[in-house]
């Protein structure tokens, strides 16, 4: 659906050339959410702005449905722009029209439908996103919540194929960012809408992504399903973002002394009480110090911060009979005291 294949973008500034991305080589399936996450300046806004060629890649192409857009004269970049939606952070309505008229901006842009036809699109999309009721209010009368469930209805407008999101919650509080992510996997569900979401905020990849990418520098330095990525992230700024959602830090004043080990359990393993069966056989005393079940992709993820206590033999045998059955264990080290 959409292949971004050894992409770079540079920008020329009073200072230099500064690089925003490099080399950045991505697939995306049709159907899927995909997120793409990164702290502040990693790149990932330009990614997106690549997709709809908003921005112009210094090197690499980007294919989109199998059309290269790197390439295309204005006349079918604007065509295919139309199959491309985008919803912004700052939601970008036009204050000084009616949630209406900012919806049939596009279509009127396309000059193909007759004001009957709009009318009835724009009440179709007020009614998918639950504000028909502010059909004629402007956007100053409405909350932030309001104001990006019409930038969702505006960029729906014309049909498209692909939704792409910049930061689509970061300006809104947590009741109603669950709300818009709501909307968006039911977009998702109900119209087959492939949707690229842009975020800093794990708790959104984890709410609603499919398959998720990590960038640093400029640069993917983790790609994999959601749930493989929160249970097994490799690289450090994938365990830093996953470790910010699990809130997982082993806690203060617990002695180095101690033998701390982290079990990442699956769906399976949480519905099985393997852990105190397996630890009254070795006579092994499994002291929880910190635990949590997550729900990704419709599967349970377990983590769970314990302490061994027993002779060391006796640890060592239940945690490989443990690991026999599918738990993954890390043994902490280095932490704080």
């Amino acid at each position: 659906m959409i292949e971004i294949d050894e992409v770079s973008k540079q920008f020329q500034t009073k200072k230099g050339t500064v690089t925003a991305l490099q080399d950045v080589t991505l697939n995306i399936e049709r159907g899927q959410i995909f997120g793409i996450v990164g702290y502040s300046g990693a790149g990932k806004s330009t990614l997106i702005r690549l997709i709809n060629k908003l921005e112009k890649p210094t090197s690499g192409r980007i294919i989109v449905d199998g059309e290269n857009i790197t390439t295309l004269k204005p006349q079918l970049l604007r065509k295919r722009r139309q199959n491309i939606g985008m919803i912004f952070q700052q939601f970008n309505l036009f204050k000084a029209k009616t949630v209406a008229e900012n919806i049939k901006y596009p279509l009127k842009l396309s000059k193909k439908y007759s004001k009957e036809e709009l009318d009835q699109r724009v009440d179709e999309l007020l009614n998918f996103v639950g504000l028909l009721d502010k059909k004629y209010d402007y956007p100053a009368q409405l909350s932030g919540g309001q104001k990006q469930r019409i930038g969702i209805a505006r960029a729906l407008a014309t049909n498209p194929e692909i939704l792409l999101c910049d930061e689509a919650t970061s300006a809104l509080d947590p009741e109603t960012t669950d709300e818009i992510l709501r909307l968006l996997k039911r977009i998702n569900q109900e119209l087959n809408i492939t949707i690229v979401l842009i975020t800093h905020e794990m708790e959104v990849v984890k709410a609603i992504c499919d398959e998720v990418a990590v960038m640093e520098q400029g640069r993917i330095v983790e790609q994999n399903k959601v749930f493989e990525l929160f249970t097994n992230p490799l690289h450090p700024t994938t365990k830093r973002f996953v470790h910010s959602v699990l809130n997982d830090h082993v806690p203060k004043g617990v002695e180095r002394s101690r033998k701390l080990y982290r079990f990442i359990f699956n769906h399976q393993q949480i519905l099985e009480p393997v852990l105190s069966q397996i630890g009254r056989k070795y006579e092994v005393d499994f002291n929880i110090l910190y635990g949590s079940i997550t729900e990704l992709t419709d599967r349970l993820f377990g983590n769970l911060l314990i302490e061994a206590v027993g002779p060391d033999y006796k640890v060592q045998f239940a945690l490989l009979e443990l690991k026999q059955h599918g738990i993954e264990i890390k043994e902490v080290e280095g932490f704080e005291s």
